[in-house]
């Protein structure tokens, strides 16, 4: 048997895991090899003390809590609003140079490129969910068909 095999079957092993012929096979290679049983009781002094960690988590009450606070709120919003205006300022630069620069450098025209297409597919894909869905919308006063 090679050694991943008998470290997996080891693992297995002290999981109580193993069919009764692995368990004899490892507990035959465990008898002759003092090595693998040093390993062994380090693996289960490693198990002793990851079973006794754990891990707090936040109940749905603390969370609502959180995100009820208005400092958070502001905080995520003023992130994306200034992440988007960043990258639609960045855009609209690019472009602007795209049309007015006639030796820019590829790169520049490349990203702005591809922003410029990947704006386009965003809208054509909302506009087209939004022409789908408007007919079946509860929330809009008028029947659309």
């Amino acid at each position: 048997m090679a050694d991943d095999d008998l470290k997996i079957l080891l693992t297995g092993y002290l999981d109580g895991e193993l069919d009764a012929g692995d368990k004899a096979r490892v507990e035959r290679a465990l008898a002759e090899d003092p090595e693998l049983r040093a390993e062994l009781d380090q693996m289960k002094g490693l198990l002793e003390i990851t079973e006794g960690l754990s891990l707090d988590e936040h109940t749905d009450a603390e969370m609502e809590a959180f995100w009820g606070a208005v400092y958070n709120k502001i905080e995520r919003h003023v992130a994306w609003v200034l992440l988007v205006g960043g990258l639609g300022i960045a855009f609209l630069v690019g472009l602007v140079a795209f049309l007015t620069t006639p030796d820019l450098h590829w790169g520049v025209r490349a990203a702005t490129a591809c922003a410029g297409l990947g704006l386009a597919g965003l809208l054509w894909s909302v506009w087209r969910e939004r022409r789908r869905v408007l007919p079946h919308d509860r929330y809009t006063h008028e029947v659309h068909r």
